[in-house]
């Protein structure tokens, strides 16, 4: 009677060490615990250059690596096909270095994001906005104006952090936030292209 084996391989993989097992790129499960074992230490490819390098593992390799060392496994895929694994250094502490990117990151998105809305403000005429709102309630452009500004000020500071779920440190709810979706849309992007990019290139890219 056959062993079953499920593989359910990501499709990408940060590596930090310069050899890959299949344990590092797929999940395995079997009720034999000895194939899994075996296989999850299996070498699948090694990075022989420095910096940061892109491969292309397939499905197939692990397969006919199980094939190859087990007899009578009947061998179920049930995550991706491909999967993208790159190899980066092991990051270092930069200690006053990190503060100071930081920093200028902040400064940076401060002033450009406060640029933005004043660009948007002048745009939409708030201005003339705000004083025709005052004079249609107040009979005055002026007596109801600064209440508006304070309130416009505030609610679009609040409409800030509620839509992008955080306030400095901390999430306001375990829901990922705009910005954790968009670049995981990015990623799964990437990914695919380099997959494309592999499979129409038919194997030029490295692949071990």
């Amino acid at each position: 009677m056959s062993d079953t084996l499920y593989i359910k391989m990501d499709q990408a993989v940060e590596i930090t060490k310069k050899q890959v097992t299949v344990g590092d790129v797929a999940k395995l499960q079997c009720k034999n615990k000895n194939i899994t074992n075996r296989l999850k230490s299996m070498k699948l490819l090694e990075d022989t250059t420095k910096g940061k390098k892109r491969y292309i593992v397939s499905i197939m390799k692990i397969i006919e690596m199980a094939d190859q060392t087990f007899q009578n496994v009947d061998i179920q895929n049930i995550g991706e096909t491909e999967c993208v694994v790159e190899f980066k250094t092991p990051k270092k502490d930069d200690g006053p270095m990190a503060i100071i990117k930081t920093t200028i990151i902040c400064l940076i998105l401060f002033f450009g994001v406060g640029f933005s809305i004043m660009s948007f403000n002048n745009d939409v005429s708030i201005d003339d906005m705000f004083s025709k709102i005052s004079k249609q309630f107040t009979g005055d452009k002026e007596q109801g104006r600064k209440i508006l500004e304070y309130c416009y000020s505030i609610g679009l500071g609040v409409g800030i952090i509620i839509f992008y779920n955080h306030f400095g440190p901390k999430k306001l709810t375990n829901d990922p936030t705009p910005i954790e979706v968009e670049m995981r849309k990015y990623e799964r992007d990437i990914n695919q292209t380099l997959i494309d990019g592999h499979n129409r290139d038919d194997g030029k890219v490295d692949v071990k």
